[in-house]
């Protein structure tokens, strides 16, 4: 059995080939609980698919009977009689775990697709009523200028009518001492 090692994000994974090339061992990574049910579940499977064929009288492949321990894996190496149907249901179980795994992962991004485009949209939605609300008070200041201007016109008329009162006033009162 070959074997190789990969560094990946800072961790070493070490694993093993078999005469196939097909990887047998891995060591060195950490696998998340719903991947460790998940192979729970296939093993069950593959348990319950075996345990017919040791009741029609011939025992399963087991390493253990011949003196040999299990790989600490579970993963046991094919006999040479049913090498080609269990590779065809293991690639079949692959198949389907990868297709799985890709609905998995699609659904997973429509879903922080929707939730990016929901916090997207509230962003926008906040910057739009800001927008709006300072639009609605600058137009209401826009629109009271006119009528503060006009306030202002007629009280400068106001004073400049006042101040040319006082000024024939003072100017007859001055004419009035200039006469004395």
């Amino acid at each position: 059995m070959g074997g190789s090692e990969s560094s990946q994000g800072g961790r070493k994974v070490s694993f093993g080939l078999d005469e196939r090339e097909q990887v047998r061992v891995l060591q060195g990574i950490r696998l998340t609980e719903d991947v460790v049910n998940r192979m729970k579940e296939s093993q069950s499977k593959r348990d319950n698919q075996q345990s017919p064929h040791s009741s029609s009288g011939t025992a399963p492949f087991s390493t253990a009977a011949e003196g040999k321990p299990k790989s600490p894996t579970g993963i046991q190496p094919p006999t040479a009689s049913n090498c080609d149907q269990q590779a065809t249901v293991a690639e079949q179980e692959l198949y389907r775990r990868y297709e799985q795994e890709q609905a998995l992962v699609q659904e997973e991004l429509l879903r922080l697709a929707k939730r990016e485009r929901e916090a997207a949209g509230e962003a926008l939605s906040t910057a739009l009523q800001r927008e709006k609300s300072s639009t609605d008070e600058e137009r209401k200041r826009v629109a009271q200028q006119p009528a503060d201007l006009d306030a202002w016109a007629m009280e400068l008329q106001g004073k400049e009518a006042e101040m040319k009162r006082q000024e024939t006033f003072y100017k007859e009162q001055l004419s009035r001492i200039e006469r004395k």
